[in-house]
């Protein structure tokens, strides 16, 4: 990648466009903790009205827990976003990670750690091949993930033929997704160790800024000297290896392979990635804002079934808050424009 003259790095293309826009100090404020303020509200409002089955510690590790794979699986998909592209196969890669660390193991009699690291290599390759089709070719982001994630959607039912690896499945695999340590749930670790790697590459590295740069304003990006191709390629590969990795937790913690694993998480993923760009840095995905989205539905859903609410209320419940949000931050926005 050719390096960006010394002109170009001081240029507005390193910065996501919205840090742009002139905001009074009390709006800045509003716009960056609105989200966490509402989880905070939350947390407290099911505490108080169940004390005795919200207000627990089991309450609060099963609710990290459960959603940790979608927290890694919502990572990997702001990636692409960043650098201005969708990738809708990360759904079916979580089900091919899922599949053949599965299968590996119990079919083909792997060791653990042979099938975990193929598995993730198979997902970071399907990544790699979508950056290829996007970047390189030059097909639709769109057009280009979702035959991809078809295509793998196929090819996982062909190898379990629509059944449910659970015979032989190893301890050792199992223990990944349900041992803890010094009390947290491994797979919470898991979650705060991707999150933490990748909010300091985007913050803190020059990868990380041109990458805003390349989704913010491609032809600016390329008058300035980056290499938005391989950008771009580099945030589809780590995609697929976070949907992997992502896929290897799920099947760790269900102790199976479903092949109708990940489908289901692709929506509730890009729903975190753009709620978690109403928070902290407002306009912008960020991380910190994905999980803390993704902690947000979590506790407001968890809570709201514990209080007996009808099933269908979560979907209602997850869209509503994305909207409202989403209205917020813009109102926001537009009242300092």
């Amino acid at each position: 990648m050719s390096a960006p003259t010394e002109a170009a790095e001081a240029s507005p293309v390193e910065e996501p466009r919205a840090a742009t826009v002139p905001r009074t100090p009390r709006s800045a404020v509003a716009a960056r903790y609105a989200l966490p303020f509402i989880l905070v509200v939350f947390v407290v409002l099911f505490s108080a009205l169940r004390p005795d089955t919200f207000a627990t510690a089991a309450n609060f590790r099963t609710i990290l827990t459960q959603n940790s794979v979608l927290a890694l699986l919502a990572i990997g998909a702001m990636l692409p976003l960043i650098a201005g592209q969708f990738d809708l196969s990360v759904g079916n890669v979580l089900g091919l990670g899922t599949i053949l660390v599965t299968g590996l193991t119990s079919k083909s009699g792997l060791p653990m750690g042979v099938a975990v690291i193929s598995a993730l290599l198979a997902c970071t390759f399907v990544g790699f091949v979508n950056g290829l089709l996007v970047a390189r070719v030059g097909i639709n982001a769109f057009v280009a993930t979702l035959a991809s994630g078809t295509l793998l959607g196929g090819l996982v039912l062909w190898y379990t033929n629509g059944s449910v690896i659970v015979d032989g499945i190893p301890s050792s695999l199992t223990d990944l997704g349900q041992s803890t340590v010094f009390g947290i749930p491994l797979a919470v670790v898991y979650v705060v160790v991707a999150a933490l790697i990748v909010g300091y590459v985007l913050r803190m590295t020059p990868v990380g800024r041109y990458l805003y740069a390349v989704g913010g304003s491609p032809d600016a990006a390329r008058l300035a000297g980056l290499d938005n191709r391989r950008l771009t390629m580099g945030a589809f590969v780590v995609s697929g290896l976070m949907a992997g990795i992502a896929g290897v937790v799920s099947a760790a913690q269900l102790g199976s392979g479903n092949p109708t694993n990940g489908i289901s998480d692709l929506l509730p993923a890009f729903a975190a990635c753009f709620l978690g760009s109403t928070a902290i840095r407002p306009g912008t995905f960020n991380t910190t804002g994905t999980i803390c989205a993704v902690l947000t539905i979590a506790t407001g859903t968890t809570g709201l079934e514990l209080l007996g609410v009808p099933f269908y209320i979560e979907p209602v419940f997850s869209g509503s808050v994305l909207i409202v949000a989403a209205f917020a931050t813009r109102y926001l926005q537009k009242e300092q424009a």
